[in-house]
């Protein structure tokens, strides 16, 4: 990805250590005209931009042959039958890779807005080059949603992985499992402690999950609120006649979402198995997640841009589209970032 630099802007590489989950999982791809190079050269120099990775930035060239970085260094000589871009003043670096996206997701009578192209093309069209979606299963059944989700990103057209939810927890699931992870490349499996009647867990199958993860050696993935809590809140907006988008925020407050938090690292403490907690998006949890860290526990706290630069307030603005854009639970306080 090529971004023009300027000497105000300013680059806060917070979330680099996503580059680790290019070790844990694996992508699949797929192409069509959506991302297509407009170079029909298979060897390209893109030479003189500001080389940016996790490390350190630098002048050089980015030789690219077949789709593959070949090369990063200074004065890479080529020939004629190279395509050459002239990055001179630009910064290059890395396509970013979103670990968590839920594309053509059917949930509670409804279904997300973006397909796996139309989410797809938005994604590179803004220099995301590769996501990780959330494979739910069909009925309880990991296989059944594993083919649905085959067919549904056929309309690819950028890599993507898949990680899948656990639902349920009987003898099939826990050999599905063991079927996802030896031949079909999933090896992250994730557990909601909300969405009370749906998709949420109680603590033994977590439990029990977590003892799969642990032997398959898979990572376990958490959605961390208090379910149950939550939907007590819901009865009391609803009782108190707060049907608005302001309503979600006040039905799950932070306290919810450390309390989750707390409980699902201390159950993976005690199973001994890593843990990721995914969108992290109050100081209750992150201060969870970074004393579980100093303690030595292997967890991970997943940072997405709203909890990092946002708070509830939008959620009361009167126009109730505006309002209703920020629905996803936010932080009460904008301390938060």
């Amino acid at each position: 990805m090529i971004m023009a630099a300027n000497p105000r802007f300013q680059m806060t590489l917070f979330a680099y250590f996503l580059t680790l989950l290019l070790s844990i999982f694996s992508s699949v791809s797929e192409s069509s005209q959506c991302g297509a190079s407009p170079y029909s050269s298979s060897k390209i120099l893109i030479k003189g931009g500001t080389v940016v990775n996790a490390h350190h930035q630098e002048i050089a060239d980015v030789y690219v042959e077949d789709g593959i970085i070949a090369a990063v260094k200074p004065n890479i000589k080529v020939g004629d039958e190279v395509t050459v871009l002239d990055a001179t003043g630009k910064f290059v670096m890395p396509g970013g890779i979103d670990p968590h996206t839920h594309l053509a997701m059917e949930f509670m009578a409804t279904e997300t807005i973006d397909d796996f192209f139309s989410g797809q093309a938005a994604a590179l069209a803004g220099g995301t080059t590769m996501h990780i979606d959330f494979v739910i299963p069909v009925q309880g059944s990991l296989s059944s949603g594993f083919e649905a989700y085959v067919e549904k990103a056929k309309k690819s057209c950028m890599d993507y992985g898949f990680h899948m939810a656990i639902t349920k927890w009987d003898e099939t699931v826990s050999r599905e499992m063991e079927i996802m992870v030896k031949e079909k490349g999933i090896n992250s499996f994730k557990f909601f402690l909300a969405y009370k009647g749906a998709l949420m867990v109680n603590d033994e199958l977590l439990l029990e999950g977590l003892k799969k993860c642990k032997s398959l050696g898979a990572l376990a993935m958490v959605h961390a609120e208090n379910g149950d809590a939550v939907f007590e809140g819901q009865k009391r907006m609803i009782e108190l006649g707060i049907t608005g988008p302001e309503g979600h925020a006040l039905s799950r407050p932070p306290v919810l979402e450390g309390e989750a938090t707390a409980r699902a690292i201390r159950l993976a403490g005690f199973v001994n198995t890593p843990l990721y907690i995914v969108h992290v998006m109050s100081i209750d949890a992150m201060d969870e997640i970074a004393n579980a860290r100093k303690a030595g526990q292997r967890v991970i706290g997943e940072p997405v841009v709203s909890g990092l630069v946002l708070d509830d307030s939008g959620l009361w603005d009167p126009e109730f589209k505006t309002a209703a854009k920020q629905a996803p639970s936010l932080s009460f306080s904008a301390s938060t970032s």
